[in-house]
């Protein structure tokens, strides 16, 4: 039988996932490397998982027993055989005190949307204490990683969900104590995005499509703030896990987000600019001059840049998978230029951290 929030040992003790019930009788699996969602029936769990480190999502079934669980799972959405074998042992170490709660959540490079999401889930029911002891580790952890600031977007954008939830009534607890947008920029002493602004900057060249223009490459300016070339980003991502080389690409990506978020949202600023122009925008990264060549040389970098727009989105409360954005445009199958619109009919743009 599963053992709700208690810690089970993985990868041979070196990590630990615990599960936890979520909304509708669901179960969140959160670990080290990401997380997994699914529904139990006795004693197995079915559902997927969210591998935040290296991008990648599939299909997860874990049998529970006295001791643990054993775990088969398949990357990719389709149904199939599962090969992917884990073994989880069970250490009996419950999660009874707040401080116990805080402290099992790390910020490190690997952290993603995911991992911030499920921490304001665990901790809108506790203390005021424990939101802003919280709330001053996540700007700590930006003021030093600021290629991670498009995680301060993600987690107001959560901030926002999880208020609505308790209006509604859906949801016990409240938001008090989780530091506000203003009270960021009040700690930080600065509009903290100004760097992160230099796409938007350039975009007399972004926005020109014909051949006999020169257009402005994203991956390009990103390269040379890193000060590495595009063979070893691409030497990076196909690095193993966790690897040295590996925080090469793990950086480019998380500055992309952000330059691309704050980009997007000084766009809306532009009068020179309508929802078509930053619709192209969203998906410039997709078409990066550098593209074809990285994309001949790995194996999914094109789904790790949908996903990092996909984040980006989320920042600006725009959720990719609606069906209202489910029509072609150009040779998309999202319409991009409807997102900007809803973004704009929002205002869901405004944010206190950028300059405009």
């Amino acid at each position: 039988m599963i053992q709700l929030n208690t810690v089970y040992s993985i990868d041979n003790g070196a990590n630990s996932i615990i599960f936890t019930e979520g909304k509708k009788d669901s179960i969140t699996g959160t670990h080290n490397e990401g997380t997994f969602t699914g529904f139990i029936e006795r004693n197995v769990l079915k559902g997927t998982f969210h591998n935040t480190k290296v991008n990648a999502t599939g299909l997860v079934e874990v049998t529970f027993h006295e001791s643990g669980f054993d775990a088969k799972w398949k990357n990719g959405m389709e149904p199939g055989p599962m090969r992917g074998k884990w073994v989880g042992k069970l250490n009996g170490d419950s999660i009874k005190s707040e401080s116990t709660k805080i402290s099992s959540f790390e910020l490190n490079i690997y952290t993603g949307n995911d991992e911030i999401s499920e921490i304001l889930d665990q901790l809108v029911a506790q203390s005021l204490e424990i939101k802003e002891e919280f709330s001053k580790q996540l700007l700590d952890f930006v003021r030093e990683n600021q290629e991670f600031l498009w995680l301060l977007p993600a987690y107001f954008q959560k901030l926002y969900q999880l208020d609505w939830l308790i209006d509604d009534g859906e949801l016990d607890g409240d938001i008090n104590g989780f530091y506000s947008d203003s009270q960021f920029v009040d700690e930080m002493s600065t509009r903290i995005f100004s760097k992160q602004c230099m796409y938007f900057d350039s975009r007399s060249s972004l926005f020109a499509w014909n051949e006999e223009d020169d257009k402005l490459s994203l991956f390009n300016l990103i390269l040379d703030d890193m000060g590495i070339t595009l063979e070893e980003l691409i030497l990076s991502y196909n690095s193993d896990y966790k690897s040295s080389q590996q925080i090469h690409f793990i950086k480019f990506i998380n500055i992309l987000r952000t330059v691309l978020y704050a980009s997007i949202v000084k766009a809306f600023y532009s009068e020179e600019l309508d929802n078509e122009d930053i619709g192209y925008l969203i998906i410039s990264p997709l078409e990066d001059e550098n593209i074809y060549t990285i994309e001949a040389e790995t194996s999914g970098f094109g789904d790790a840049l949908a996903w990092a727009i996909e984040d980006v989105l989320y920042c600006l409360r725009v959720n990719v998978n609606n069906e209202d954005y489910d029509e072609d445009w150009g040779s998309y199958s999202k319409n991009y230029e409807k997102m900007a619109e809803t973004i704009n009919d929002q205002e869901s743009y405004n944010n206190p951290l950028i300059e405009i």
